[in-house]
């Protein structure tokens, strides 16, 4: 029996929009370098994930635990490591940042249990997103491109707060948003840390979307959102 809720508060990505193909690294590189226009500042497409590893881990390293950054400071210190190659430094990271942000959209779509849900559920609940991201504004586009941005009473990215999650920080902007007290809150999401065991200890209610029944760890799980209608007893 769970307390009801005043407001549902979903993870984005694989959550409520989906990719086509779940990337790894080497699609997120393959994203930002085929037809960047770039290509030719690295040997080959091996060079440039090496790149884009080494970024990633310098920027890691240099940011606290969950501390958020934009993926464009990602691209900027690839590039910084080619600046006797005579051009513009900062016109090259945002072609690169461009052409990653095309494809991955171009990848996204959302589910049929998604479209056939959020419209019966925002009639009935305060709605938001909580997503990490790295792209600004990059949620609000998603959801605004799939026609579901309507269903949401707001959004809350890591990209802004400057946390991700599970850091207490973006739970607080999502509580304060969500205009409630902790336990009316009822998180939906597909990582068990970020989604699951994160909100539990700061105080939410949470359900794990779990569409392979793989989690052995959450004690409350549903397989699809449609889900979500018998799960409150709708």
């Amino acid at each position: 029996m769970i307390i009801k809720p005043e407001c549902l508060l979903f993870d984005c990505m694989e959550t409520v929009v989906d990719v086509i193909k779940i990337p790894d690294l080497r699609l997120y590189a393959w994203w930002a370098y085929n037809g960047s226009g770039y290509e030719y500042l690295w040997d080959s497409f091996d060079t440039f994930v090496d790149s884009y590893k080494e970024a990633k881990s310098r920027l890691e390293q240099s940011k606290h635990k969950y501390e958020e950054y934009n993926i464009t400071e990602r691209f900027k210190i690839m590039l910084s490591n080619k600046l006797n190659e005579g051009f513009d430094s900062d016109k090259a990271a945002t072609a690169i940042f461009r052409n990653y942000w095309g494809n991955y959209k171009e990848n996204c779509y959302v589910d049929e249990s998604v479209k056939y849900t959020l419209p019966y559920l925002s009639k009935k609940y305060k709605c938001g997103i909580l997503s990490n991201f790295m792209v600004m504004g990059g949620i609000e586009e998603l959801l605004k491109i799939h026609g579901i941005d309507k269903y949401f009473d707001f959004v809350v990215t890591s990209i802004n707060v400057g946390w991700k999650k599970p850091h207490p920080e973006v739970y607080n902007k999502a509580l304060e948003l969500a205009g409630t007290e902790k336990e009316q809150v009822l998180f939906i999401g597909d990582n068990y840390i970020c989604d699951f065991d994160g909100p539990v200890k700061y105080g939410f209610q949470a359900v794990l979307l779990d569409k392979n029944d793989a989690d052995t760890k959450a004690y409350k799980k549903i397989k699809q959102i449609k889900d979500l209608i018998n799960y409150l007893g709708q």
